[in-house]
């Protein structure tokens, strides 16, 4: 068995991956490969040199001056491309014109940080992606293949993030950066012969779905958005590296949750709620249903509140804890309760139960109990004048006086989905 480690591209998101790393050398998980594409292939060289600290060093230490000679902001034709990125195929015709800053400092970057003999000497294996300009071809190169004295070159290529860095020349050819071929390098890993995977994704929608749920597959997707692929600011990639870390964590079975993390042993104590919130969400599916034309409707996952709790399972078999687990991270939302914890579920609902007033401070409960009231357009009124949370009262009192006309359920569900989670979990934990 060999085990590879697949990291992605994504610039300085990049340090979501430096916190991964953190809880492998915590867990003591071992790696035999490492494969990367652009700052995957930067992190990825750290790792077949096993040098955790120099990777935080240059993570804690990185600005912008490290990578480009002039201001980002002196350059408007960089930041339209970079906050919408060109398609593979704008940059692969060449109709692009390079407006590339100066990237000298970025080469030297490189060069200071990784050393091509201890990567060489390493029992660990290491691969990258680029894509030779010329002709379009993708160069999926292990260090075994790449030429003496020539390993930085080439991560300095998968890093050429055209049209914001120039390309990159290598001989006679020019190279750009190798997410224009597959910024997530899972094949290039197995070809390396990964029968293992962890693969590192820094998209909240995974870039290769078809390896979720794969048993030889673990993978890791940020729990909420990393940011710009050229943000420097220190606390932003701060937090991306403890995002890294808890979101690892979360994945090998260290915490509860998808997109909060929580205590091992957090629901000890929420076994009757638990319950209680599924048959919440049943016996509003069962509403829906009757009120739904014919069976085959019933076949659908259109407005099922369960369909919505397993949009994050991202492969993962669900259990009743889950559902339950999901309806919380969806009231810690609407309540904006912090992500950057690992959170016990006793703290959680108490925080949250803070956010819920008394019963008088929610006259338009009546929206949801009464038959005469225009429930979207009063849903749509109420939530730019009061909030989210706000309706999440009203249906809750609504619910708690039994008051609630059932027969709304599939308009509610469809105006307010997450509301409605978080009405349901309020209910099962008080």
């Amino acid at each position: 068995m060999k085990r590879a480690v697949v990291l992605s591209g994504g610039g300085t998101k990049g340090a979501f991956e430096l916190g991964v790393w953190k809880a492998l050398n915590e867990l003591s998980i071992e790696y035999d490969i490492v494969t990367g594409t652009s700052i995957g292939s930067i992190n990825g060289a750290l790792m077949c040199m096993k040098d955790y600290d120099r990777c935080e060093n240059m993570w804690k230490s990185m600005t912008m001056t490290d990578m480009m000679n002039e201001p980002l902001e002196k350059k408007e034709v960089l930041r339209e491309i970079i906050e919408k990125p060109p398609l593979p195929g704008d940059v692969m015709s060449g109709t692009l014109l390079s407006g590339a800053v100066d990237n000298s400092p970025f080469q030297s970057f490189v060069e200071s940080h990784i050393d091509e003999d201890e990567m060489r000497r390493s029992d660990v294996d290491y691969g990258l992606v680029t894509v030779r300009l010329r002709d379009r071809k993708p160069f999926l190169l292990t260090k075994n293949d790449i030429e003496e004295g020539q390993i930085c070159e080439y991560i300095i290529a998968s890093s050429s993030v055209y049209p914001v860095f120039p390309m990159h020349m290598i001989g006679d050819d020019y190279y750009i950066d190798g997410m224009y071929y597959d910024n997530l390098p899972i094949d290039l890993a197995v070809s390396m012969g990964g029968t293992e995977l962890i693969v590192v994704d820094l998209h909240t929608e995974p870039q290769h779905p078809n390896y979720l749920g794969r048993p030889y597959v673990t993978y890791i997707t940020p729990s909420e958005d990393l940011g710009g692929i050229l943000e420097f600011d220190p606390e932003r990639i701060e937090k991306n590296i403890n995002m890294g870390y808890r979101d690892a964590m979360r994945v090998f079975g260290k915490y509860e949750g998808y997109i909060y993390c929580f205590e091992k042993d957090t629901l000890k104590e929420f076994s009757a709620s638990i319950e209680k919130f599924n048959a919440l969400c049943a016996m509003g599916e069962s509403a829906i249903n009757n009120n739904m034309k014919g069976r085959i409707r019933r076949e659908k996952n259109l407005y099922h509140m369960f369909h919505l709790l397993e949009q994050f399972s991202k492969g993962k078999e669900v259990r009743k804890e889950d559902y339950f687990i999901r309806g919380a991270e969806i009231t810690a939302e609407l309540c904006k309760l912090p992500h950057d914890r690992v959170w016990d579920m006793k703290d959680l609902v108490k925080e949250a139960g803070y956010r819920l007033v008394s019963e008088s401070s929610y006259p338009d409960m009546k929206l949801f109990t009464s038959a005469d009231v225009n429930l979207k357009k009063g849903i749509k009124q109420l939530k730019k004048e009061r909030g989210r949370l706000y309706l999440v009262g009203c249906m809750y009192y609504a619910y708690k006086n039994n008051k609630m006309d059932y027969g709304k359920m599939l308009s509610v569900l469809k105006l307010l989905p997450e509301e409605l989670a978080a009405t349901l979990f309020y209910l099962s934990v008080n």
